[in-house]
């Protein structure tokens, strides 16, 4: 077996890759992921909804302003001059004009073909709004997924009274969506994870609709049913984007947008909708949702689950334990590059919260009902933007601000900076913003960026971020401090060829100890002829005492008319869990996965896509497999393989008509 592993990566550094240079999601993924989000549930259904976006590109001529905001790394300045561009010549005829858009630079084009297309016709098109325009003009998808595992975990080896999986291995979903150019969006989820029981569950354990129209009259956008939304700079509402500081998305100000992923934790459920008039815009809604929660003796709610998965009868018990309803509203004044808003929301919960009182969870929120408030301001212009927000949360009367300033010296350099302050006081249960940790709140930070294109083929990204937590977090007895440091430059010297450098040096405290990690990514990509890629990836993670993990990785890609195929080959060694490394591996449409390897092992993954039928119908298929030489199991308790083998296969079929 070990020379069949031998063979196969051997001939996979022969083979040379894709056409023509086309920028590919896996190309968009490779670029924007980040090593400390990656294992993060939220990272994975926010890279998912993205996926989707890049799934249905958008018109980009008969795309609103707001449905450009949903794209997380586009700036007000930039959807701005897009839009004037779009009115001053009527339309473009292809995505090679937004090169005379001088607030988008090289990476930012890069990945606008991504999620904006160019439909001609438009030109020759001037239908009036109507029911019958709109239903004419709508598209309907639906799509399956089943993913197969090939090991048996221990969950399903007890019966339930033992705490065993009372459902099959298998996984499944099911989406159906419906949406026209403009105005219309209809979308039905059913999910099914590994170990969930499907009779006697009301079948799927998760189901998720709604119903959203857009840029009718006064009205921006209604929704009934699941839907996410991002105000200000995202400290008091922020259901959407808001991804590392190694990426370029993370601008929660999208308003009010439909879920449309599998995200059974991250959204509100109800009705919300945003009117305009002039330059003011009025958001306002409702939401009441069942969440999971662990209860104590006296009924009251220790913690707030946020796995979404039910496999065992003590996961069932924690089900719908909670009721939450939520009323909020925006107002937001907009005009000539100033703007204003103020956000606030009113939160009610049917039990009681009751963290307990160890010292990590003294200062999470308890009680019944939540109200947050917050202010967020602004000025933009062509070259530099001035924003910021400040909130106050009612429960202990906390504080927090976010203020950030971004000056573009020229179109090839970007300096922007950023101060946080989110008191351990404070805490809203939909904030999401630039920070260290996963909540917005007890962090206090700066950071300083740099975005640089010096000549055409190098693009440079530094920033540096120090960061303070003042109360004890968990493992920890005493505040906290870290510092992190990362460097990211990519060269592409022909359309052939590619490489990419990224380092990163971080200090941060666990467990009363100050740990240093040194993270370096080197990745070759050679395109070559029409139809291969080749792509050589190499990872590195230096640890306190010299502990190293690294990673070896070959994937190479091949697309000829209606079929792609992707496979990858990765060796890793690491010492332990903390010298881990992460590799973005080939998926499905519609899916993302950013797994960290550790450990002494292979792992392979191979996909295939075709689509018939005009491009109506696509068919697809994974293949992973995992080799572990330094172990006979993996994982533990219930998840538990007794193998150092595990394999998964994926199905996936989608039509659209």
């Amino acid at each position: 077996m070990k020379l069949f592993w031998t063979t196969l990566f051997m001939a996979l550094l022969w083979v040379s890759g894709m056409a023509q240079g086309v920028y590919t999601w896996q190309d968009f993924v490779d670029e924007v992921s980040d090593d400390d989000y990656a294992e993060a549930q939220a990272w994975t259904e926010q890279m998912e909804e993205l996926a989707l976006l890049a799934a249905h590109p958008m018109d980009i001529n008969t795309a609103t302003r707001e449905q450009m905001a949903t794209i997380p790394f586009l700036s007000e300045e930039q959807i701005e001059d897009i839009q004037t561009y779009i009115f001053l010549h009527r339309g473009m005829r292809s995505l090679g004009e937004l090169m005379a858009i001088e607030s988008l630079d090289v990476r930012t084009r890069r990945y606008l073909s991504l999620f904006f297309r160019v439909d001609n016709a438009v030109f020759q098109r001037k239908d009036t709004l109507s029911v019958k325009t709109i239903l004419r003009h709508a598209r309907h998808e639906l799509s399956t997924r089943l993913d197969v595992p090939l090991y048996y975990r221990l969950g399903y080896s007890y019966p339930a009274q033992q705490g065993g999986y009372r459902g099959a291995a298998l996984y499944n979903n099911i989406r159906y969506q419906l949406e026209d150019r403009r105005h219309l969006s209809l979308g039905l989820v059913a999910e099914k994870d590994q170990g969930e029981p499907f009779r006697g569950n009301g079948g799927w354990d998760y189901y998720g609709a709604h119903l959203m129209l857009r840029d009718i009259g006064h009205l921006r956008s209604a929704v009934v049913g699941d839907y996410r939304m991002g105000f200000g700079e995202g400290l008091v509402v922020n259901t959407g984007f808001a991804t590392g500081k190694s990426s370029l998305m993370g601008r929660p100000s999208q308003g009010i947008r439909a879920k449309r992923g599998t995200d059974e934790v991250n959204y509100l459920r109800g009705a919300a909708a945003t009117v305009g008039f002039g330059d003011w815009t009025l958001s306002a809604w409702l939401s009441h949702r069942r969440l999971d929660a662990t209860l104590n003796d006296d009924v009251s709610v220790r913690t707030i689950d946020q796995s979404g998965l039910h496999r065992t009868t003590a996961e069932m018990s924690r089900k719908g334990n909670l009721g939450s309803t939520t009323a909020g509203g925006n107002l937001t004044w907009k005009s000539h590059g100033f703007h204003l808003g103020a956000t606030g929301y009113y939160q009610h919960f049917h039990r009681p919260l009751s963290p307990g009182t160890a010292l990590y969870r003294r200062i999470y929120p308890s009680g019944q009902d939540f109200g947050i408030v917050g202010l967020n301001y602004g000025y933009t212009h062509q070259w530099f933007t001035i924003a910021g927000e400040t909130a106050y949360s009612t429960e202990r009367g906390g504080w927090a601000t976010l203020e950030r300033v971004s000056w573009r010296i020229n179109p090839r350099y970007t300096l922007s900076g950023s101060y946080r302050f989110y008191g351990y006081r404070y805490y809203s249960f939909y904030a999401s913003a630039l920070s260290e940790n996963s909540s917005v709140q007890n962090e206090s930070g700066a950071t300083l960026r740099l975005d640089a294109n010096p000549v055409d083929p190098l693009t440079l990204t530094a920033y540096v971020d120090f960061f303070y937590n003042p109360w004890p977090r968990y493992t920890l007895t005493h505040s906290s401090s870290g510092q992190d440091l990362t460097l990211t430059a990519q060269y592409q010297w022909n359309r052939r060829n590619q490489l990419s450098v990224r380092y990163q040096l971080k200090r941060k405290e666990r467990s009363d100890r100050m740990g240093v990690n040194n993270r370096l990514r080197l990745q070759y990509t050679r395109r070559q002829g029409r139809y291969w890629q080749l792509q050589s990836l190499a990872n590195m993670n230096v640890a306190k005492a010299r502990r190293v993990g690294y990673s070896l990785s070959q994937r190479v890609r091949f697309q000829k008319d209606m079929l792609k195929t992707t496979a990858m080959l990765s060796y890793f060694h690491t010492p332990d869990y903390d010298t881990r490394v992460f590799v973005y591996e080939p998926l499905l449409i519609n899916t993302f996965r950013y797994p960290s390897l550790y450990g002494h092992g292979l792992r392979f993954v191979v996909a295939a896509r075709y689509a018939f039928w005009r491009q109506r119908l696509l068919a697809e298929l994974l293949y992973g497999a995992t080799r572990y030489f330094d172990r006979d199991t993996q994982g533990s308790g219930m998840q538990q393989i007794r193998s150092p083998w595990k394999q998964d296969i994926s199905l996936q079929f989608r039509m659209r008509i």
